[in-house]
């Protein structure tokens, strides 16, 4: 059970987690990252019957999981007969923008929008769902996820690279711009003005 645990949740958690901290563009609504989030819910919407534990049960305990199901219903069938639960997953960049107006790559964003719950950050809300069934289920793993970000780099653009190992085509991307506040949060910021540009990726030989 644990092997299972850490082949189906922990690793594709820790590989998703990664490569939203790679400086890629990404179509906003289909790409390999919904492709690897929507499979990642659909495991964790299922635990419960791994474990032999009640599905709702598990919704009322934890919000995280109730938000995987929905994620998962919709994966597999799309607009979903509860308004209440129709959701859909948007990718986004997010860059930091620095007092003199330049930019630090954070990561990729996967925002779930819910029709009940609003905007909520995938990655966090899986790993919380993940962490539920850790404690639930006593595993013995040391799991700590930390969300992964770019390097503490600042440049005079915001820029990305097209990679087209992760999509079959690319038409659009999104972008959304934080800064640092006096304490270290980070808030929706509206830059003055923004350069960006994409690039196309090329692997290093080396």
């Amino acid at each position: 059970m644990t092997v299972r645990f850490l082949t189906y949740f922990v690793k594709p958690w820790d590989e998703l987690n990664l490569l939203l901290a790679q400086r890629f563009a990404f179509q906003p609504d289909v790409s390999d990252v919904t492709r690897l989030a929507d499979a990642l819910a659909i495991a964790i919407k299922h635990q419960s019957e791994v474990a032999g534990v009640c599905r709702s049960a598990v919704d009322a305990a934890s919000i995280e999981n109730r938000l995987m199901s929905d994620v998962a219903d919709a994966a597999k069938h799309g607009k979903l007969r509860n308004p209440s639960r129709d959701n859909s997953l948007q990718i986004g960049a997010l860059f930091e923008c620095s007092p003199d107006n330049k930019f630090r790559f954070l990561r990729n964003v996967v925002t779930i929008h819910h029709a009940s719950f609003g905007e909520r950050d995938f990655i966090s809300t899986a790993r919380e769902a993940i962490l539920y069934w850790v404690q639930a289920l006593n595993f013995p793993i040391n799991w700590n996820p930390f969300i992964a970000e770019g390097p503490m780099e600042f440049f005079d653009e915001a820029f990305l690279y097209f990679n087209p190992n992760y999509q079959v085509s690319m038409s659009a991307t999104n972008l959304r711009f934080v800064r640092r506040t006096d304490n270290g949060n980070l808030e929706p910021y509206d830059p003055p003005q923004v350069k960006f540009a994409v690039y196309k990726y090329v692997e290093s030989s080396t």
